[in-house]
């Protein structure tokens, strides 16, 4: 059992080094990424498109959150930055969400 335990505590710890900000019980956070440095000058044409993807026990993930998909979703061509949405319960589930902003 302990070994079990600890490959498990292992598989989590390497699989959340990848993430900006990840709890270890719970996460529920929003984080910027910088992307072209493009300014928008009007605000009143700025797109937004989502995408997402979801990891259920580090077994099995799927969607596609990838930004090329998430600009498509939302028609944009020009990007000004990039939103992600996590939210994790421990091991069993975990979802990300890409937002795209530009024109």
């Amino acid at each position: 059992m302990k070994k079990i335990l600890t490959i498990l505590g292992l598989a989590f710890m390497l699989t959340s080094a990848q993430t900006n900000a990840m709890g270890l019980f719970y996460t529920n956070t929003t984080y910027p990424i910088s992307a072209t440095g493009a300014t928008i000058q009007d605000l009143s044409t700025l797109k937004k498109g989502t995408a997402s993807s979801n990891n259920i026990l580090f077994l099995v993930e799927t969607g596609d959150a990838s930004i090329d998909t998430t600009a498509k979703n939302g028609g944009i061509k020009k990007i000004s930055h990039i939103d992600i949405e996590e939210k994790s319960v421990f091991i069993f589930w975990r979802g990300v969400k890409v937002s795209v902003y530009g024109e």
